[in-house]
C-alpha cells in the first residue's frame, strides 16, 4: 500500500517535472520563432551570410574530431539554408500570424496528453494497490 502510494507520487514528480521542460521548450521555441521571423523581416541577418561564407579557423583542440572539409560542407549548408530563408522573406510575415499560436496549441496537446498518461498510470496504481 505504501508502495503504490509511492509511486503514484513518483509519476505526479515526473509529470510536474517534464511538464516544466516542455513548457520552457515552448517557451523558447516561441520566442526564437518570433525573433528570427522579426530578424529577417528586419534584414539583420544579411551580414550573417558573409559571416558564413569566411572559412573559420578550426581550434587546434578540436581538429581530432572535426575534418576541415567537414567544416566547409557544414558552412556550405548554413548558407545554403540562409538563401532559402531570405526567398521566403514574403511568407514569413505572414507566417509569424499562425507560428507562435501554433506552438502554443502543440505545447497544449503535448501537456494534456501527458496528464492522460500520468492519470492513466496513477489509475493503474490505484486499482493494483486495491487488490
Amino acid at each position: 500500500m505504501i508502495v503504490a502510494s509511492t509511486f503514484r507520487w513518483l509519476v505526479w514528480g515526473v509529470f510536474a517535472v517534464l511538464a516544466l521542460l516542455w513548457t520552457a521548450g515552448s517557451y523558447v521555441s516561441a520566442a526564437v520563432a518570433r525573433w528570427g521571423a522579426q530578424a529577417f523581416a528586419d534584414g539583420r541577418l544579411d551580414g550573417a551570410g558573409r559571416v558564413l561564407a569566411q572559412p573559420w579557423p578550426l581550434p587546434e583542440a578540436m581538429a581530432p574530431w572535426f575534418d576541415p572539409a567537414m567544416m566547409q560542407a557544414l558552412q556550405q549548408m548554413a548558407l545554403a539554408s540562409l538563401d532559402a530563408l531570405r526567398d521566403a522573406l514574403p511568407f514569413m510575415g505572414t507566417a509569424m500570424g499562425w507560428l507562435v499560436p501554433l506552438i502554443w496549441v502543440a505545447w497544449g496537446f503535448g501537456l494534456l496528453l501527458m496528464v492522460a498518461l500520468a492519470g492513466g498510470a496513477h489509475w493503474l496504481l490505484a486499482k493494483n494497490a486495491a487488490r
